[in-house]
């Protein structure tokens, strides 16, 4: 059975990457499409610069990015935040913890290469969750390896991760792949390797964007259904 291919480059740090990976997924699921979709999360660092410690209020990093007031900065917050529920998060934006993103990135690396990929995609939520529900810093290995061993990767793999450089090749590689797309901005979605969608769209316009590109690969939506070999 033919299967739609979905690579998108995103962030931890990127509360619109949150959103626009569960407004995907929810797009899936309502149109039936869990087994006939396959999404792949490429690594992508907002700041490859930012330090392993905490790095202060996301009210004033804002602030300070855009060159706007706290005020204006929380206002921001605050409608992304509005935008996660309508998304079906949590999206604690204005009190997530901002570090570095670059071993959560070569964990989930790890992940994709260990685990079957709908479980790669879950640890994948998990550490999302993590960041702005849990408030969990993406530098915290110690937080992050217990959501490892949750997901069913093994505590050798993890530690190797941790007390090495395991997979930074492959974070970087991904990042200069999305340095020659000419992708600066994330969530960035490619289907079948072929149609770009940047941001996080509304669920309704994903499946919009679905059912269109769905169509256009003649892959067809198939059903439960029995037949003389039995039931699938």
């Amino acid at each position: 059975m033919n299967k739609l291919n979905i690579n998108y480059w995103s962030d931890y740090a990127c509360p619109f990457c949150y959103i626009g990976k569960s407004n995907l997924e929810a797009a899936i699921k309502e149109l039936g499409l869990e087994n006939q979709v396959e999404m792949q999360m490429l690594s992508f660092e907002l700041d490859p610069s930012a330090p392993k410690e905490y790095m202060g209020e996301a009210t004033d990093l804002l602030a300070q990015k855009y060159g706007i007031s706290r005020e204006q900065a929380s206002e921001q917050i605050k409608r992304v935040e509005d935008m996660g529920k309508e998304a079906g998060i949590v999206l604690d934006y204005a009190n997530a913890l901002y570090t570095s993103t670059f071993d959560a990135h070569r964990l989930t690396k790890l992940a994709q290469e260990k685990l079957p990929l709908h479980q790669a995609n879950q640890f994948i939520a998990r550490v999302f969750k993590a960041m702005f529900e849990d408030h969990t810093m993406m530098s915290d290995l110690e937080t992050l390896k217990r959501i490892a061993l949750e997901y069913g990767l093994s505590e050798e793999d993890i530690d190797t991760v941790i007390k090495t450089d395991a997979y930074a090749k492959d974070v970087r590689l991904e990042e200069n792949l999305a340095s020659q797309y000419n992708v600066t901005a994330v969530p960035y979605f490619i289907f079948a390797n072929k149609y770009a969608v940047p941001g996080a769209l509304p669920k309704d316009q994903m499946k919009e964007v679905l059912t269109k590109i769905m169509a256009e690969e003649n892959i067809v939506v198939e059903g439960a259904s029995c037949g003389i070999d039995g039931c699938q």
